[in-house]
């Protein structure tokens, strides 16, 4: 629904981002840059009447995440991405299930809610980085 504002004129509401979808754009613009690129590079490509800070503020969380990287101390600060969208999704999963005591029971309900396709697509992945395999993990959490 618009609002009229002072002048009679009908405003737009500002449609409010969902969670995580800021952050997915600023992902997707800095996977377009192919090398590092500052703050200011990001906020440019985004329009959108976004604020610098707010730049800075998805970039720093984003690198909390491991989902970015940045130079050093100097400046200006270049930030690359380590992960797309899907990538990101990822990093929420394993620390969500870093957070977990049972390990086990929150895996097999996972593993129990999937579909057919989602369940073979799993297995087939699980198979692909047995030992070995370059991208299997290193670094499993003690239980």
């Amino acid at each position: 629904m618009e609002a009229e504002g002072a002048g009679g004129e009908r405003e737009v509401p500002v449609r409010r981002r969902g969670q995580g979808e800021l952050e997915a754009q600023v992902l997707s613009v800095l996977g377009e840059a192919g090398e590092p690129v500052n703050a200011a590079w990001v906020l440019e490509r985004l329009g959108g009447g976004l604020s610098y800070s707010t730049v800075i503020t998805i970039l720093t969380r984003l690198h909390a995440k491991q989902a970015v990287t940045r130079t050093g101390p100097k400046r200006p600060v270049l930030w690359q991405p380590v992960a797309n969208e899907a990538g990101l999704a990822a990093l929420r999963m394993r620390r969500l299930l870093d957070k977990q005591s049972d390990r086990d029971a929150v895996l097999s309900s996972f593993v129990s809610v999937l579909s057919s396709h989602d369940e073979e697509l799993l297995r087939s992945l699980l198979a692909e980085s047995g030992p070995g395999h370059p991208h299997a993990p290193t670094d499993r959490p003690e239980r």
